[in-house]
């Protein structure tokens, strides 16, 4: 009886062993997979972040590149242009979605290819901003009549309606120390400037202690041409443009040294010949489509950026 219970106990024990193996070889074949899945994962940098994974404006565009390089695609979220261009140098992602004031950041972005840029409402790939004044304030004739005045800037620290407006009152003859200054609480008291985010014509035309401002063409453009009043909003009419500021381009979609040519080719192609006809995508990302980004529009954001 004895030798019957060490012999069922011994085959019990090597029942468990043979388990054991067959689990630990089943959980190495799951991680190999697993990682050989995650190399076949192609990750797209963006600053855009999202509980779901995919951002709701790049929803269609997500599926459109997974279709194109057929492979699955994952944007993977960073804080800054700057990160996404460390990543992309030591190949974590292979491509990324930057805006022009993310590329800007970038120390040296020598490394990176532009594949395609978005083409904004107005058919182009950049946009300026105008720097306006009432019409019917005979004073303004240009941008150095500015001096001394009140000037609304657009949205803290962006790069066309603050850092572009800014070099061009410099250009014409108004650095930012010879405007109005303001008395601003916090945070803006020390940078003794108005910011108005998008209002700039809508602050001129009502309040006429501010006698000029920078607008997004784009906003601008929206106005109507005649007809203004306090209650439906500004039109063209009550206003002249007295400068712009230097083009500042839109969107852009780079790829980072490790991207494969086969892969860049085939973003590329979809990029520039079939992201117009999607509406979806064109609707979600407030773009008419992608066309080839010019690289000197994007280096000459640093000038624009403060020192």
């Amino acid at each position: 009886m004895p030798n019957m219970t060490r012999s069922a106990c011994s085959r019990c024990a090597l029942m468990h062993s043979v388990a054991a193996l067959a689990l630990i070889a089943g959980v190495g074949c799951s991680q190999a997979g697993g990682d050989a899945a995650m190399r076949d994962v192609i990750m797209v940098g963006t600053t855009k972040a999202d509980p779901f994974g995919i951002p709701a404006e790049y929803r269609a565009l997500h599926a459109g590149m997974e279709e194109a390089l057929g492979r699955p695609v994952r944007f993977n979220p960073q804080p800054g242009g700057e990160a996404i261009s460390q990543q992309l140098t030591m190949g974590d992602m292979k491509f990324a979605i930057l805006s022009a004031q993310e590329y800007a950041s970038i120390p040296d972005a020598s490394h990176l290819k532009l594949l395609a840029s978005a083409v904004n409402e107005m058919g182009r790939t950049s946009r300026k901003g105008l720097l306006i004044a009432r019409a019917s304030d005979q004073r303004f004739k240009s941008v150095a009549d500015c001096a001394a005045k009140r000037f609304a800037f657009g949205t803290y620290k962006d790069l066309l309606t603050d850092y572009a407006a800014r070099k061009a009152l410099e250009r014409g003859g108004v650095p930012t120390n010879k405007l109005l200054p303001e008395l601003l609480p916090p945070p803006f008291c020390w940078e003794q400037r108005l910011y108005v985010q998008n209002d700039a014509a809508v602050k001129i035309a009502l309040d006429l202690t501010v006698n000029a401002g920078v607008v997004d063409e784009s906003v601008f453009n929206k106005l109507p041409a005649t007809g203004g009043n306090p209650i439906s909003g500004p039109s063209k009419d009550q206003f002249k443009v007295i400068g712009e500021t230097d083009p500042v381009p839109e969107l852009v979609i780079v790829a980072g040294p490790g991207a494969a040519e086969e892969d860049l080719k085939k973003l590329t192609d979809y990029l520039l010949n079939r992201t117009a006809e999607n509406e979806a995508l064109c609707k979600q990302l407030m773009v008419k489509g992608f066309a080839p980004s010019n690289r000197s529009e994007y280096d000459a954001l640093k000038a624009l950026m403060p020192s």
